[in-house]
């Protein structure tokens, strides 16, 4: 089922989703630890954000998030390149339409947006460590961002890092003195560990098993 969104809610999550990570590693995590060939079949399938109609879908060697929802824009809110001809909005700089529904003085238009957030390659690394899976994503900066996957039931956590206080624990742990982003770590095997214990990767996304 769709749910009806309010468009400035689903720009914020998806301009996070596109900024750069306030934290990296110079090497895959856990360091030194095995990585994987896949996600292991139990947890691939269709899972869905409890508090949304966003959804992330886990193949055994992907990682893609699904955006499907309807926006909905006050007819005052529209752009001067913006023209509705008939049931479509149509942008006047690239001469495309996208379908439209009136709604009293709105309109409402489906979007469909897909994120492929990781591909296990050579440089793109999966690996596991009490029972999470981390997922390791190389950048044009030559580091890796990293999030961690966990599992429970039908449900799914997906977290990451970039709290200030999440920040202090690196820092205080690597004697670091940057003050810039993004923040670059070198961790041992040990201190990552620590990390963890001491709940790092602190946001966390929930979804729900809906489908294989």
């Amino acid at each position: 089922m769709l749910k009806l969104l309010c468009s400035s809610s689903i720009l914020a999550v998806l301009l996070l989703s596109a900024c750069q990570p306030p934290v990296t590693f110079t090497e895959p995590q856990p360091k030194d630890g095995a990585a994987l060939s896949g996600f292991p079949q139990r947890i691939q399938g269709k899972y869905m954000r409890t508090e949304d109609s966003t959804f992330l879908r886990i193949s055994a060697n992907s990682m893609i998030r699904i955006y499907d929802f309807n926006e909905k824009i006050h007819l005052n809110d529209l752009d001067s390149t913006e023209q509705i001809i008939g049931d479509s909005l149509y942008d006047l700089n690239t001469n495309t339409g996208k379908l439209i529904q009136f709604e009293g003085d709105s309109i409402v238009m489906h979007e469909h947006e897909i994120d492929t957030l990781f591909i296990i390659s050579k440089l793109n690394v999966l690996k596991k460590y009490k029972g999470y899976y981390f997922v390791n994503i190389y950048n044009q900066d030559k580091n890796w961002e990293v999030k961690k996957l966990g599992f429970s039931h039908s449900k799914l956590f997906l977290s990451s890092i970039n709290s200030k206080q999440e920040l202090e624990q690196l820092k205080a742990m690597t004697i670091s003195t940057q003050d810039t982003m993004p923040y670059v770590f070198s961790l041992t095997r040990r201190q990552f560990k620590k990390f963890v214990r001491d709940e790092g990767f602190r946001h966390t996304e929930e979804y729900l098993k809906v489908g294989n």
